[in-house]
């Protein structure tokens, strides 16, 4: 159901058993997106034999520690085997049409525990809660998708279910808030995040446009806090059939223009020009919502939670990188 072809096909992937010394190897698949990019530099830092299963050979990782393996999910018919790995970590890609392909993600469960894969970590969206949001959102609150991308990874999570008790994998699926952090490829995207979005705009124009109601609620997960709570799941022993989800976002919920006035600030401090917030007009306040993460953070502790720090990491991405002139914002 994927095409996997590895990037050294001369090379053949040791087994998970000839090297106890180390940490487990990990397969980041989609591991240079977004998450999945910063991710896999992560895990290597942490001393995890990474490889990062991608639908191309671009861009290229600085550090050649880690591994590419070429990954299309949308192909239904590859069955070549995929690197031995103990966790595989599924960066967010859904099958947004009506209907959708759940059989895709059955299918690389399969192969995963067939390849030896004992744990998978799955990024789904805190938007399976419904759109807007409102009230204290547990991992219990019932879930009301009101758009295909959220309705698309609420399908993926059912999969993983049933998979989960068919196959004995230990599943973590994360309801991920807003991810707010550097990006190592930005200068090679076509679509960049929405934290990217805001401060290009202010670097390059001196002005902020929001298209959301400047009210509109939005929990920000930090990069650095995001690894922190990952960190801890990796490391747990594995547990055949347990299926756990996890609320992962930050420690309180900005609204949009809070967040542009933020952006702004640190902007103008950059190069002392002022940076202007516009936003469109609204007749009513959004609904607001708490994202309760007490769940992880009872397995995971406290961790950094540097808003402003992450931000102005995205600066540095930004300032120190060539700007195409076109780029798809992020829906």
């Amino acid at each position: 159901m994927l095409t996997s072809t590895p990037m050294d096909a001369s090379s053949t992937a040791p087994t998970l058993s000839e090297k106890p010394d180390r940490m487990p190897p990990i397969l980041v698949i989609g591991g240079t997106g977004h998450i999945g990019g910063a991710l896999s530099n992560f895990l290597l830092d942490r001393g995890h034999p990474v490889t990062a299963a991608t639908r191309s050979t671009h861009p290229v990782f600085e550090s050649p520690a880690i591994g590419r393996t070429r990954i299309d999910v949308t192909d239904l018919t590859d069955s070549t085997p995929l690197a031995p790995s103990a966790t595989a970590i599924i960066c967010p890609w859904v099958d947004e049409s009506k209907g959708g392909r759940p059989s895709w993600i059955g299918y690389l469960l399969t192969r995963l525990a067939n390849s030896g894969t004992s744990s998978v970590v799955y990024f789904s969206t805190m938007w399976v809660y419904g759109t807007p949001a409102e009230g204290l959102l547990t991992e219990s609150t019932p879930t009301a998708p009101t758009d295909p991308y959220a309705t698309a990874h609420l399908r993926n999570e059912s999969v993983l279910t049933t998979c989960a008790q068919e196959l004995g994998l230990d599943v973590s699926v994360l309801r991920m808030a807003n991810l707010v952090g550097p990006d190592p490829f930005y200068q090679s995207r076509s679509k960049i995040s929405f934290a990217h979005e805001l401060v290009e705009m202010a670097i390059r124009n001196k002005a902020i446009l929001l298209r959301s109601p400047p009210s509109t609620p939005r929990n920000l997960l930090t990069r650095t806090l995001l690894h922190h709570d990952l960190a801890v799941l990796l490391d747990r022993t594995a547990v055949e059939g347990r299926v756990e989800t996890f609320n992962m976002g930050g420690g309180s919920t900005a609204t949009m223009a809070g967040l542009g006035r933020q952006v702004a600030e640190i902007a103008e401090r950059y190069d002392g020009v002022p940076v202007r917030v516009e936003h469109p007009g609204e007749l009513f306040a959004q609904p607001t919502f708490h994202l309760d993460t007490t769940r992880i953070r009872t397995l995971a502790g406290s961790g950094v939670d540097n808003l402003t720090a992450e931000l102005e990491l995205v600066m540095e991405d930004i300032v120190h990188s060539h700007i195409p002139v076109d780029r798809t914002r992020e829906p």
